[in-house]
C-alpha cells in the first residue's frame, strides 16, 4: 500500500538549525523556533491529509519513503532535510523512525516560485 502527502512551502532542515537554551547551569540544544513551526505546521497538514486514508492505522513495519523536495532558498542538507520528514511522520505513519529501511529516490530541487515537498509512503 502507499500513502501520498504534499508539504506547501520551504522545508526547515533539522541539522542546521539549532539555538542552545540555558536555565541555570543546565544547557540544552533545541530546535530553531523556524523549525519547531514548520514540523507543527507540518504535522497538522499530514494529519488532515490522513483523513483521506479512513482505515489507516500508525504502521508497524518497515516502511519506505520517497521524498521530492523543492525549496525556495538556499540549498538545504539532503540528510537534515531527510531527518525533519522522518521526524514529522513519527507518531502519525509510523511509531518509530527506525521502521524507514529506505529513502528511495529522495531529491532535492530549486523551485523559487512553488516550493513544497512530496512525499511518498509505501510497505
Amino acid at each position: 500500500m502507499r500513502i501520498e502527502l504534499y508539504l506547501p512551502g520551504s522545508i526547515r532542515s533539522k541539522k542546521n538549525s539549532k539555538r542552545i537554551f540555558a536555565r541555570g547551569k543546565m544547557k540544552t540544544v533545541l530546535p530553531s523556533k523556524a523549525y519547531m513551526e514548520w514540523e507543527a505546521e507540518a504535522r497538522y497538514e499530514i494529519a488532515r491529509q490522513l483523513y483521506g486514508y479512513p482505515d489507516f492505522e500508525i504502521l508497524p513495519c518497515p516502511v519506505h519513503i520517497n521524498a521530492q523536495i523543492y525549496y525556495k532558498g538556499k540549498q538545504p542538507d539532503l540528510s537534515g532535510c531527510l531527518e525533519s520528514i522522518g521526524d514529522c511522520l513519527e507518531g502519525l505513519i509510523f511509531s518509530d523512525d527506525r521502521q524507514i529501511v529506505s529513502w528511495d529516490g529522495s531529491r532535492l530541487y530549486h523551485d523559487k516560485s512553488n516550493p513544497r515537498t512530496n512525499i511518498s509512503v509505501w510497505w
